[in-house]
């Protein structure tokens, strides 16, 4: 039709400067172009069919979904209760399994779990709180964002006044109906009164006096050393201390650190890249010894590794450096390793008297195991001392009578 009346109105003009003689100067509010675009305002736009979201919503966040997507919430899929509240956004496959699913948390709690998810993102603490890190928005929220190696992307953010961490973690990332799926969730915790605990930096450094308790004979006395720069740990017990000449290398978060120990104080000087995550550490010859479960046994001088041993889980080393023992959980399953030239030769070494092993340690003339004990007549956490061959020589217990008895002994050394 629009062809149609170019054709006609081209036609007029032609006859008309025929029948003239004249130029004539070109209309611009008639020229074709002037009235294609006429015609298109005056054409009723075409739009798009308004798209019914699904809405879900409680007191932390709002979800809307669109079920043509495929997308389904279900009772099943949605717990909230007083501090917070969960819920998983699937799409099903033709057999009825989970293909692709988006979880939303919001839990009132400390910030914990938040920063130590900044911790293991490797996201500057210092740069974040000063707000110099990028955020995205997600439903008013400002959030951080890491894309996984499985393809997921994971959001996690806090709401401070409120109190409130919220975690997305959204599979299928690639999928264009995942990040639609995130544009319709709406943060919508409130609250102004909640008061943060300070940051690592700008918190009081712990401090301890000098202090001595008499054991047996003999008197230990305890000095605290402090570091020069506030070391936060998210693992409670698995933390591995070397001192190895005038430096201290102390294993946690599986990182290792260098201190310096300046007689009164410890520090920093340095991380020291691994290439997995260990959990102990140990001296031999002025070198370190690094292990861990399911992890190879390495040599370090503290630049370069000396050495890697695959077979090995947990090792205790000897005070020469010739061989160790590897353990991991139960008493009965512990080998012996002997260094010969550039191998490792394992052989059992069983401790049948322990249950579940705590920790291991060698000295020049003992082999001392902390753990439960496997006899169903004794209780509570033993240190089991044997000879180099494997023989018990003794047992040090806590009281029959006191529930506590020695407590949880997690190392031990003579």
């Amino acid at each position: 039709m629009k062809r149609l009346i170019i054709s006609l109105l081209t036609a007029v003009l032609i006859i008309s400067f025929t029948g003239c003689g004249k130029t004539k100067e070109p209309a611009t509010d008639q020229s074709p172009t002037s009235i294609q675009e006429t015609q298109e305002t005056e054409k009723e736009p075409e739009t798009e069919p308004d798209i019914q979201l699904v809405s879900h919503e409680n007191t932390f966040f709002n979800i809307g979904y669109n079920e043509e997507d495929g997308w389904s919430l279900t009772e099943d899929d949605i717990y909230i209760y007083d501090t917070g509240g969960y819920a998983h956004v699937r799409i099903l496959n033709e057999e009825g399994y989970t293909e692709i699913v988006v979880t939303i948390n919001a839990e009132q709690k400390d910030p914990y779990t938040f920063r130590k998810d900044l911790y293991n993102f490797d996201i500057d603490m210092k740069a974040y709180a000063a707000g110099e890190i990028e955020t995205v928005d997600v439903g008013g929220q400002p959030m951080l964002y890491v894309d996984m190696e499985n393809g997921d992307r994971f959001f996690f953010g806090r709401n401070e006044e409120a109190g409130v961490t919220y975690t997305i973690d959204a599979t299928n990332w690639d999928d264009p109906r995942v990040p639609a799926l995130i544009e319709n969730i709406t943060c919508t915790a409130s609250g102004t009164d909640n008061a943060e605990p300070p940051w690592p930096w700008e918190g009081e450094p712990l401090s301890g006096e000098t202090m001595s308790q008499m054991v047996g004979t003999y008197t230990v006395t305890a000095e605290f050393l402090p570091m020069n720069e506030p070391l936060v740990t998210y693992e409670t017990f698995n933390h591995e201390v070397e001192v190895i000449d005038n430096n201290v290398y102390l294993l946690s978060d599986y990182v290792l650190r260098e201190y310096a120990y300046e007689g009164t104080a410890l520090a920093f000087n340095r991380e020291i890249p691994l290439d997995e995550e260990f959990q102990m550490v140990e001296s031999s010859n002025g070198n370190m010894v690094i292990s861990g479960f399911m992890r190879p046994v390495i040599g370090h001088d503290g630049n370069s590794m000396l050495y890697s041993y695959d077979g090995p889980d947990r090792f205790s080393v000897a005070p020469d450096g010739s061989w160790g023992i590897s353990w991991f959980s139960s008493g009965e399953t512990t080998e012996k390793y002997i260094f010969q030239g550039d191998t490792l030769v394992g052989e059992p070494l069983p401790f049948n008297e322990v249950d579940i092993i705590n920790h291991l340690n060698i000295d020049n003339k003992y082999i001392y195991v902390t753990g439960s004990p496997a006899d169903e007549n004794e209780s509570g956490h033993t240190v089991f001392v044997y000879d180099h061959n494997g023989t018990l020589k003794f047992k040090l217990k806590g009281d029959p009578n006191d529930s506590i008895g020695l407590g949880s002994v997690t190392f031990v050394a003579q």
